[in-house]
């Protein structure tokens, strides 16, 4: 069987498991794969040909060891797909080592940063009146902005499950959010406090007769909010803030520390996170701990009375 014939086979199987940008990355991977081995029998491919295609990607584009890791968890999740389906070898499982990265220190956002951007949201570029004065008016979406802000750091949703939600999701009373497709294709419910209600009510004053159908969050034409919109509004409301490194996936950071620093049970943050496998939460556990060690240091009463 051709490569191209089982890919359209994998992807009719996994497709609707898997989140769209994680169907992006995985077809990038297949099609520079394809384009390296050609559409070779699958049955015949190799360990080699595979330990081959992450050198040449890395010598030829210069990838970094997360993106090569990237690359294997794709082809890999292909040929456990083709083992089971087709009857086919393993090809990397044991035999193609996963290339090793160091994980990035999750840092996430300071109070202070929080509430910067939050002030930041509303001022527009600014501008001179005719008579040469500086004035920044109020952005249309500040509204929109600072709700998405709050809600992002109340709930720690992932981009595309922020993105995704329509106004039928939200339940005012129970400051629920209903996630219809997570990761891997699974749907939960996570609840924003008192300052997201009033966030997310301020900002649908001015939705008046708002459609259930229509996005929560959408665009001032009243379409969907898309990852690279969400990005960049939040980059530059950053950069207007003095905040660096302003990521949607920072504030998922923020929300999971925070939460288990308040003494949030990590399997009940495991839920509301929508991770599968407890092994990301144990690493918020992990920092937690050392966050909350260094701040006992820091503020030991006893050691502060010098007792």
């Amino acid at each position: 069987m051709r490569f191209s014939d089982a890919l359209e086979g994998f992807w009719l199987a996994k497709r609707r498991g898997y989140s769209p940008h994680t169907v992006t990355d995985y077809s990038n991977t297949f099609n520079r794969f394809q384009r390296f081995v050609g559409d070779a029998d699958v049955a015949g491919l190799v360990a080699d040909d595979v330990r081959r295609f992450l050198d040449a990607m890395q010598t030829r584009y210069e990838l970094s060891n997360k993106t090569l890791c990237n690359y294997w968890t794709a082809l890999s999740a292909f040929w456990t797909w083709a083992e089971m389906e087709l009857n086919i070898s393993h090809v990397i499982r044991g035999r193609v080592e996963r290339p090793a990265y160091q994980r990035r220190r999750v840092e996430p956002y300071r109070v202070e940063e929080v509430q910067a951007m939050l002030a930041a949201a509303p001022k527009g570029e600014p501008w001179r009146t005719p008579t040469g004065k500086l004035a920044r008016g109020k952005r249309p979406t500040a509204d929109r902005d600072r709700a998405i802000i709050i809600t992002l750091v109340d709930t720690g949703l992932r981009a595309s499950e922020l993105c995704a939600l329509r106004v039928e999701d939200y339940d005012r009373e129970r400051g629920s959010l209903y996630v219809e497709r997570g990761k891997g294709d699974k749907e939960r419910t996570v609840y924003v406090g008192e300052s997201a209600k009033k966030a997310i009510w301020r900002y649908l004053l001015g939705r008046r007769g708002a459609g259930t159908k229509e996005p929560l969050f959408a665009t001032a034409t009243l379409r969907t909010l898309d990852r690279n919109n969400l990005r960049q509004m939040l980059q530059r409301i950053g950069t207007r803030a003095g905040v660096r490194a302003v990521t949607v996936h920072r504030f998922r950071h923020t929300y999971a520390i925070t939460f288990l620093r308040n003494g949030g049970n990590p399997l009940v943050l495991q839920e509301l996170l929508g991770h599968e496998k407890l092994d990301t939460v144990r690493r918020y556990v992990a920092l937690a701990q050392v966050d909350l060690e260094s701040a006992q240091r820091a503020s030991s009463p006893a050691d502060g009375w010098d007792l």
